[in-house]
């Protein structure tokens, strides 16, 4: 059993404009078994706080804890936290059989607005989208990345 705890953690990047903070204390604690996702608008930092824990050289930690079963994590080297399960891998979206793209977006949406839309308003602007990115409506009712092209799985993203 593996328990990932992050407590408080504070992370900036350099940038030619001087020091930018990006994490402003995240706590996150993720149990063996458990499936989290880390959802937010582009800029929130999901990107920052995963790279983080590979271990990217970009981002500096300047407080807080990333511990792997009590393990600091943030003394590991990026092999050593590869090693021990922490590593990206976005390029191969996970499938989720028997899930579909209309409710896992509803799921996501409702996540983002505080409340779930209603079906027929939810089923008219998911159409809408589709037809806006020029999408088969069939795709929204394929469940989540279960046998996407890899065309498909940037897509769908």
């Amino acid at each position: 059993m593996s328990t990932l705890e992050i407590k408080d953690l504070h992370v900036h990047v350099e940038t030619k404009d001087g020091i930018k903070p990006i994490l402003k204390g995240v706590n996150l604690t993720v149990h063996s078994g458990e499936t989290h996702a880390i959802m937010g608008p582009n800029g929130s930092g999901k990107s920052t706080l995963a790279y983080t824990l590979a271990g990217h050289p970009k981002y500096v930690v300047d407080s807080g804890e990333a511990l792997l079963d009590g393990r600091d994590i943030l003394k590991m080297t990026p092999d050593e936290r590869a090693k021990a399960g922490l590593f990206l891998a976005m390029q191969y979206p996970v499938e989720v059989p028997g899930v579909s793209m209309t409710n896992f977006l509803r799921t996501a949406k409702t996540e983002v607005d505080g409340k779930a839309p209603a079906i027929r308003t939810w089923a008219k602007e998911l159409s809408e989208a589709m037809k806006r990115l020029k999408m088969d409506p069939k795709f929204a009712t394929r469940s989540v990345n279960e046998g996407f092209s890899g065309g498909e799985k940037k897509r769908a993203e």
